[in-house]
């Protein structure tokens, strides 16, 4: 299988579960040969608005998130065809500070540490992204495909915010979490819409699960309910994959759909709650904003 033509350069978009990765993937132009594998993980070769990218899912949590990135540049680099020039995470978060359920947040700058310390987003990036100008969805639906089931309307214009801080933090003790064979939109171990889905894939599931079980179940089921209001956007991944890209030098940027935090026409209990019921609006909003991005940087 050939990666592509030499010396090409493409965007690697990243999501953590299959949910977020579908929303990409449904902006994304697969090549005709869109499959490379490394390391036991997918890796997905396409176009979305024109700009060529490598779309993959991580996985849930920061060791997940930081294994998929080294693995994307140890594949991508050295004698590849392909070489990566910039890094995008596109996915969920849980939301507090400025942003409601629904809003997509892209971060300035992110903390792996409660805000001890943080790391800039790339100023270029950043700047794009306050250029742009992206009409978000306001209804959410059960799924994004066919046939699309109307859960709530929000009856409110979503808002793209960019700036602020995020934070990412890990709630499994060290540990990758270990994915579930056909688990899903959230627990799954591939995107759905994956051009090489096989009900036989089963990911990290064997390799992680014993030593997540022993070692991280407890801390993971120390949830927060309520999102930290230091922080527009929290989750489990970007920070760890910034870390990464900054060590092999390569821009990137975040954009995170809210699905848990104010502005709940249902006033349902936080995460995890929220997160079950708005996961869906909040990833295609954050895919609509990636896919306007990407045409932009173009």
């Amino acid at each position: 299988m050939t990666d592509g033509e030499p010396g090409e350069r493409r965007t690697l978009v990243l999501s953590a579960f299959p949910a977020e990765a579908d929303a990409v993937l449904s902006h994304t132009l697969l090549d005709r040969q869109p499959v490379v594998r490394a390391d036991g993980r997918h890796f997905y070769l396409g176009s979305i608005a024109g700009k060529k990218v490598i779309v993959a899912m991580t996985g849930i949590g920061m060791v997940n998130a930081t294994e998929t990135a080294e693995a994307a540049f140890g594949r991508f680099a050295g004698g590849s065809s392909i070489a990566i020039d910039a890094v995008l995470f596109s996915g969920v978060a849980g939301g507090a500070a400025r942003v409601d359920i629904g809003d997509v947040a892209v971060p300035a700058r992110w903390t792996l540490d409660g805000g001890a310390t943080f790391r800039r987003a790339d100023a270029g990036l950043l700047a794009a992204a306050q250029a742009l100008s992206v009409e978000l969805e306001s209804v959410n639906h059960l799924r994004r495909n066919a046939p699309r089931v109307k859960l709530v309307d929000l009856k409110r214009r979503p808002r793209l915010v960019v700036g602020g801080d995020g934070s990412t933090f890990d709630n499994n003790n060290g540990q990758a979490f270990p994915c579930l064979p056909n688990g899903g939109g959230v627990f799954g171990c591939q995107p759905r819409s994956a051009p090489d889905r096989s009900l036989l894939h089963t990911g990290n599931f064997f390799r992680a699960a014993g030593p997540w079980l022993r070692k991280a179940l407890v801390a993971n089921l120390n949830i927060a309910w309520v999102a930290d209001p230091s922080f527009d956007a929290t989750d489990n991944e970007t920070a760890a994959v910034q870390v990464v890209a900054e060590a092999h030098g390569v821009p990137f940027l975040a954009i995170r759909g809210i699905s848990d935090g104010a502005g709940d026409p249902l006033r349902l209990p936080g995460f995890p709650l929220q997160f079950f019921f708005y996961k869906q609006l909040a990833a295609d909003n954050a895919a609509r904003v990636a896919a306007a991005f990407l045409q932009r940087l173009d």
